[in-house]
């Protein structure tokens, strides 16, 4: 047993319950897993739970199953258990739900002095769940919860309970287990750097490990020889310290089909099959084919683990995870972990089409290197570039340093974006009291414009000038303001639109107040200086919306209109193209589990939810943005929200999974324009075959967009709970085969 699945052994006996029986003398006891061995739970509080079983990296284990249908509740006492003040306890168990809602799971630790008389409790650790128009209620895989705490002064005993009572749908308690120490939280601490510093900190927050059943196959005598073993974890899914390979993760060749134009890119991992020293990776065979070398430049990648909020920005639910890639380097791997891998292989547009090959090498030290074969199928197909109709930006924070500013905007050119949100307003109020242009701030904005224009980002950019109000001595409180501070705002912004408009910069649009329906006061603030720029008549006014309401309230003094995801639907669609809105929407992707957690997850959202929702972009929430210390998530109140992490020189960027993630869907994006151009040439074409064509290539593309939710609550819960793990990456085979069909018919009729 390696030394992750010691702390995790963790256990809930169940021995020989019958389904839905409640009375302890009807079956043998429920049993908890501690230090000493298992302890009778006390159980009868308990009603109508009844017996299944679940697998656990491939151990079938059994669990109870707590069904509001079936008035069960589930309540479980523990026996008291000597413990020593400042000391750390933890108490650990599997949960699971599905469309519930009420009290699905509360743990507490009770508290006993010297004496034996109670002392208070603790709240370990509470889930609850609701349900509405909104939401169909809970509904979560398998996770194991730790939860660890410090023995107070003068408490000589401890006993635990949990209980479950939902009110609608079904939760499942898997393995539970109480001892001495942190179990898994002291494990996945140590991947957090605040946790290692900060002792006391981490009983704030609570580790969990998401629980996956497949078993890990046999190796092969390559890797056995090796000492590692090779899967695939496609945009690396699930890429955990603790992920088992699947079968069908076992490819003998690493594959990707790809237009020309595109990136081909190859994540995959080893897991070492005894303690190594040192594990690295580089490029031993360049990609080739009959056509020769492909002229591209791979870069070969290292995923690096991070404590990361499992269940929202603001979670102190945390697991581990990939968090960024870096360059490769020599890494010791003990027995039973995961290295990750990610190699992007550029396409370029002039590419030969065939097939080119090439080889990773990954040496374990000491041991004979594995060969990791990889295959590029290039099509003859070209991405054109995202059209003009379609905006895909980010929320931007410009380093000073203008070497770093530079590559920042390479790297997002290189990832698809085609529009950036910058905040800051460059106009100030003078001693005298008059308006001048801070043209310091001019200065570095023209450097900012000129990057924009040499990497083609040249759709309007949003300006949030939330800071005018303090450059101004505006009042905060719209009822504070007088017909001299209405002059004084509009006469800034003028300044600010005929400066940027003189300049040859992008076309600015302005936005006060950033989600405004946070607080009746902003609302006010918004509605009074939206409509001061709305009666200017030429100045185009933006504003974030988070909510439907204000969505319907603010519309009428905008020109364009950014809404939270998890407000977009086809009736605010509607509203704001009947307005005659720019429509964009905007989501905190990076760092949160709003749409998941690695690359496959967050491709769906540009390369199809985009299309299908019928807005004209996305706005992502950001390049950088990170509290404290960039590579410790648990640091500040919430994620740290980053494409791209800084690194080292020479290259100051470390990619997220997510980031290459919203590539690929970008691509995405592009192929489905790619085949509605196609489809419109047939449709214009006077052979009725071709035509016909045509017809049957977008009755495919219809039908992959209709099985997407056309609203952003739905799409959210279909790519967590309803959509395969790889669907994006079938949508675009299939895609890739109509472009053949399309390309073929048009080229014989020319």
């Amino acid at each position: 047993m390696n030394r992750w699945q010691f702390s995790l052994s963790i256990s809930l006996v169940i021995l020989g319950l019958q389904a839905g029986c409640s009375r302890p003398e009807q079956g043998p006891q429920w049993r908890l897993a501690t230090d000493d061995g298992p302890v009778a739970w006390d159980r009868s509080a308990s009603r109508s739970v009844a017996e299944q079983t679940y697998v656990d990296g491939g151990d079938s284990l059994q669990c109870l199953l707590v069904d509001a249908d079936s008035a069960a509740a589930l309540e479980l006492s523990s026996p008291r258990f000597k413990v020593s003040a400042g000391r750390s306890v933890a108490f650990s168990f599997a949960f699971r739900s599905s469309e519930a809602a009420g009290e699905l799971a509360a743990a507490r630790l009770g508290l006993f002095d010297q004496s034996g008389s109670p002392a208070g409790d603790t709240l370990l650790y509470a889930i609850r769940g609701s349900a509405g128009s909104r939401s169909e209620g809970d509904t979560r895989d398998w996770i194991e919860y730790t939860r660890a705490v410090r023995v107070p002064e003068g408490v000589a005993e401890v006993a635990v309970s949990l209980a479950s009572h939902p009110e609608k749908g079904r939760v499942w308690i898997g393995k539970c287990s109480f001892g001495q120490g942190e179990g898994w939280l002291a494990y996945a601490a140590t991947f957090s750097t605040h946790l290692g510093r900060s002792l006391d900190d981490r009983y704030q927050y609570t580790a969990g490990r998401l629980i996956r059943p497949e078993p890990a196959p046999e190796p092969r005598p390559a890797e056995v020889s090796a000492g590692i073993m090779l899967f695939e974890r496609k945009e690396l899914v699930e890429a955990t310290p603790y992920a088992q390979p699947r079968e069908d993760d076992r490819v003998p060749v690493l594959y990707e089909k790809v237009p020309r134009g595109a990136v081909a890119p190859f994540a995959f991992a080893v897991k070492a099959l005894q303690n190594l020293s040192a594990v690295e990776a580089s490029l031993a065979i360049p990609p080739s084919g009959a056509a020769g070398n492909l002229k591209t430049r791979p870069v070969l990648y290292q995923g690096r683990f991070a404590a990361t909020r499992l269940e929202g920005s603001w979670s102190r639910v945390f697991g581990v995870r990939v968090r960024m890639l870096e360059a490769p380097n020599a890494k010791p791997l003990p027995m039973g972990e995961n290295l990750f891998y990610w190699l992007d292989v550029p396409v370029p547009a002039n590419a030969d089409p065939g097939t080119y090959e090439g080889t990773v090498m990954v040496r374990a030290a000491g041991s004979t290197p594995l060969e990791v074969p990889f295959r590029i199928e290039v099509l003859p197909a070209v991405l054109p570039p995202l059209a003009e109709k379609y905006v895909v930006g980010m929320y931007y924070y410009p380093p000073d340093d203008q070497q770093l500013l530079e590559l920042q905007f390479r790297d997002m050119a290189d990832h698809g974006i085609n529009g950036v949100s910058l905040s800051g307003s460059f106009v100030e109020k003078s001693p005298e009291g008059r308006l001048r242009v801070n043209w310091e701030q001019v200065a570095r904005l023209d450097r900012i414009m000129a990057l924009m224009r040499r990497y083609g980002m040249n759709r309007p950019t949003s300006l949030y000038i939330s800071d005018l109000f303090r450059r101004l001595e505006l009042p905060e409180a719209a009822d504070k303001w007088t017909a001299e501070h209405d002059q004084l705002f509009t006469g800034a912004v003028r300044l600010m639109y005929t400066t940027a408009l003189n300049r040859g910069w992008s076309k600015l649009m302005f936005f006060p107040v950033d989600e405004p329906a946070n607080q009746p006061e902003q609302m006010k603030l918004a509605r009074r200086t939206l409509g001061l720029l709305h009666a200017m008549g030429d100045i185009p006014v933006l504003c974030d919306l988070n909510t439907t309401s204000s969505v319907m309230e603010l519309a009428e003094f905008l020109n364009a209109v950014v809404i939270q995801i998890s407000s977009v639907s086809p009736q605010t669609v509607e509203v704001t193209r009947g307005k005659g809105l720019s429509t964009f929407f905007y989501l905190p992707c990076f760092g949160s589990s709003d749409v998941g957690g690695d690359a496959a997850y967050h491709r769906v959202i540009p390369g199809w939810f985009l299309p299908r929702s019928g807005t004209d972009g996305i706005y992502y929430f950001a390049y950088q943005s990170v509290a404290g210390d960039p590579y410790d998530e648990l640091d500040g109140g919430h994620r740290d929200w980053c494409a791209a992490y800084p690194g080292p020189e020479p290259q100051f960027l470390l990619p997220s999974p997510e980031w290459q993630g919203i590539r690929r869907g970008i691509e995405d994006l592009r192929l489905v324009q790619l085949v509605r151009e196609l489809i419109e040439r047939c449709r214009a074409h006077p052979d009725e075959g071709v035509r016909r064509t045509g017809d049957q290539a977008e009755q495919k593309l219809n039908a992959i967009l209709a099985g997407i939710a056309d609203n952003g609550p739905e799409v959210i819960y279909q790519i967590h709970h309803g959509l395969e793990t790889y669907a994006a990456e079938s949508w675009r085979r299939q895609l890739l085969e109509e472009v053949d069909l399309l390309e073929h018919p048009l080229a014989a009729a020319r």
